[in-house]
């Protein structure tokens, strides 16, 4: 530990961060999928515990519930999950929006909709959808977001960007959801899709997934496990500016929730701690650094390695 703070103070002195660099640190949650206890309190005073800041897409029909038990725990309900639907000429969705809107009124929680396909389903019924949604959240200064989901009418980012700008409301915005971003658009650029985001990305899940995975018992699992690269997803975000909280994606996660949600954070600290650090940006500068070859690739080397064993200790 003591050799990986030397190496570290030297390459820092050598390349300092720029002053207005911070240390990226965003809120994180769990939805409420994964909150599955004995009872909302008791989980709850659990998510409090294990150091989490409150609780996310709770559906409508339990807030009043998670509501009490989250000002019991000074904990904060970052959104709800809302469904709708569109057909070719018509749209419905949850009756309890309305009510659960209007429990949260100045909470600045976020209203998530997904957009589920109807017959025939147009984007102009999405459009009238999610204005009105979006015009009973002005009233109570809530924002909402486009939830993209698989096998939804709304499954892409770009797609759920463009419903969002044609709404003309300026309370609507998008999700980011790293499970159906994986299931649905694999192959897509997404340092340069979040760019595209960045003005209206309001809200990032996330959870451990294999890059490569095909359904949701590869794509939805703890935060420590799978193949994708975490700490790079946390990295762009800082890159394009996103100050907004995380989410932690639970859905069909098969161990029990305590663990899951334990591991979880732990796995959260490592892949944060390792997100701070733009490997990148540092080989350029290094690069351009008047020492020796040699002693430049052993100071870039070692400082990887120490700082890998670093994470891995955390």
């Amino acid at each position: 530990m003591r050799y990986f703070v030397l190496m570290f103070v030297l390459f820092v002195s050598l390349f300092p961060l720029k002053a207005e660099e911070k240390t990226y640190a965003p809120a994180i949650y769990p939805f409420q999928n994964g909150v599955k206890f004995h009872s909302v309190a008791d989980g709850l005073r659990i998510v409090k515990d294990l150091g989490y800041e409150g609780v996310g897409s709770v559906y409508p029909n339990q807030l009043a519930e998670y509501k009490a038990a989250c000002e019991e725990q000074k904990l904060k309900i970052f959104s709800i999950y809302v469904g709708g639907r569109v057909n070719a000429d018509s749209f419905h969705y949850e009756k309890e929006v309305g009510e659960a809107i209007a429990m949260l009124k100045g909470t600045n929680a976020l209203v998530e909709i997904n957009v589920q396909r109807g017959k025939d389903p147009s984007d102009k019924q999405a459009i009238a959808m999610v204005s009105e949604i979006a015009d009973k959240a002005k009233a109570a200064g809530l924002r909402v977001v486009l939830y993209p989901h698989d096998n939804f009418h709304i499954e892409r980012v770009d797609h759920a960007l463009k419903i969002a700008q044609a709404t003309g409301r300026d309370n609507v915005g998008i999700a980011f959801n790293l499970c159906h971003f994986l299931k649905v658009q694999p192959t897509d650029d997404l340092a340069a899709l979040l760019r595209r985001a960045k003005p209206l990305l309001w809200s990032v899940s996330l959870c451990g997934a294999d890059s490569d995975g095909k359904d949701w018992s590869t794509l939805i699992r703890p935060l420590d496990e799978g193949t994708f690269d975490q700490a790079a997803l946390l990295r762009m975000l800082r890159v394009i500016g996103y100050e907004g909280a995380v989410g932690l994606q639970c859905f069909n996660i098969r161990i029990d929730a305590q663990n899951n949600l334990s591991r979880s954070i732990k796995a959260w600290s490592k892949h944060l701690a390792a997100s701070q650090f733009d490997g990148h940006r540092w080989s350029h500068q290094l690069a351009n650094c008047p020492c020796h070859e040699p002693a430049r690739d052993f100071l870039l080397r070692s400082c990887y390695n120490q700082l890998d064993s670093y994470c891995d200790n955390l």
